[in-house]
């Protein structure tokens, strides 16, 4: 008989085991919703990284924070607008010591706009214009007694938006660079 009694509660733990693994999703549902009655303080959103307006606060955490009014600024702080003229010697020192004995290479330009372009923004950029998006444009080409013009078209507030173009010539080659400096609002 106890050779029996045993083979019973065998096989009732297995029938357990067996319907564990099918509903474990409804067990798991029913002990964590036990845990969630135990602790008055715990949401199951906040279990999940989700959060809702109706999720409690835990303790010690207070939700108020303060508000910060907008504060559509149209222009500039006076201390922080444009410096065209420290703007220009900055670009000039740095396209000047980019070109030393720069040998124009047609398969090659692209790649030296690129970096040059890259480093006159990186310069500028430390600057403290806070509120002002940098585009850098750099042209180079062969210079072989032709003449270049190089035009833009901007739509822009004329009082707070400004441009700086630096144009270099060496023995074989041209440089043109325009910085844009469009105000954000």
């Amino acid at each position: 008989m106890a050779n029996s009694h045993i083979v019973t509660d065998e096989s009732s733990q297995e029938a357990n085991r067996s319907e564990t693994r099918i509903s474990k999703g409804r067990m798991t549902q029913q002990r964590n919703s036990i845990l969630f009655s135990i602790r008055e303080d715990y949401s199951p959103l906040q279990q999940h990284g989700r959060s809702t307006s109706h999720s409690r606060t835990r303790s010690g955490y207070n939700r108020r924070r303060g508000r910060y009014e907008d504060t559509y600024r149209m222009e500039p702080p006076v201390g922080h607008k444009l410096d065209l003229i420290r703007i220009r010697r900055i670009a000039t020192s740095v396209i000047e010591t980019a070109i030393a004995g720069y040998i124009y290479d047609g398969n090659q330009a692209r790649e030296f706009t690129g970096v040059l372009a890259e480093r006159i923004r990186s310069q500028i950029q430390q600057l403290p214009f806070p509120r002002y998006k940098i585009v850098t444009q750099v042209s180079i080409g062969q210079n072989k007694g032709q003449h270049l013009f190089i035009a833009s078209r901007c739509l822009w507030d004329p009082k707070l938006d400004h441009h700086v173009t630096i144009t270099k010539e060496i023995l074989n080659a041209y440089i043109t660079a325009t910085i844009f400096f469009v105000y954000t609002e």
